[in-house]
């Protein structure tokens, strides 16, 4: 099997996630992508409305659209189907992608449809802006999701909790060393993703929930 490098070996290298610094290791798997959007999917409809309506607006679009696609993604990796639960090659990328599209669309429609939370709006279209890009841009190039996820929760956080949100930034850079120091993306794949998470993901939250 030929691997990035141009070099031939007998199988697959092994994923990022198996090798490297226990911290690196950890924020790694802590803040991966699907976490971090449930997370959020959950708190700021609360953060915002103090409502259990919020709430649970929220706990069912973290499960619908980040459990259902992480527990797809593990399963798979388990299977051999793929590599890992990173998605860590970057020829198997467009399908999940397109996959997380289709269910993140379904879920945001049911959201317009009923009147849910604008917030879960708001990050819902910039997961489609995100997956859009990840499905376009990855069999030619590993953009990095790590970096999106992390730039653009930089700028969600304050534009919804106001300044205190911007004490996630330290975090935010430290998540994208670990994927670096894990040999997961160059700097380059890193800034970009991290560019396009503060532009492009902070600015349609901004503009639809800000």
């Amino acid at each position: 099997m030929t691997n990035y490098e141009g070099t031939t070996s007998p199988r697959p290298d092994p994923a990022p996630a198996e090798r490297g610094p226990a911290w690196a290791l950890v924020l790694s798997e802590v803040f991966q992508a699907p976490l971090v959007l449930a997370a959020l999917l959950v708190v700021l409809p609360w953060t915002v409305h103090r409502s259990l309506g919020a709430l649970l607006w929220g706990v069912v679009a973290a499960l619908a659209v980040c459990g259902v696609s992480l527990a797809t993604v593990t399963v798979l990796a388990r299977r051999g189907v793929l590599t890992d639960h990173h998605v860590s090659v970057k020829e198997h990328r467009r399908p999940v992608m397109l996959g997380t599209f289709a269910l993140v669309a379904v879920f945001l429609a049911v959201n317009l449809a009923f009147h849910g939370p604008v917030e879960i709006t708001g990050l819902l279209m910039a997961t489609l802006a995100a997956s859009a890009v990840v499905a376009l841009v990855s069999p030619f190039w590993k953009i990095s999701v790590h970096g999106m996820m992390m730039g653009g929760t930089a700028v969600i956080l304050p534009v919804a909790v106001g300044p205190w949100g911007l004490l996630f930034l330290p975090v935010a850079v430290a998540v994208c060393v670990s994927r670096r120091v894990l040999r997961a993306h160059t700097w380059a794949q890193l800034y970009a993703g991290f560019g396009f998470g503060i532009v492009v993901l902070g600015g349609i939250y901004a503009l639809i929930a800000g």
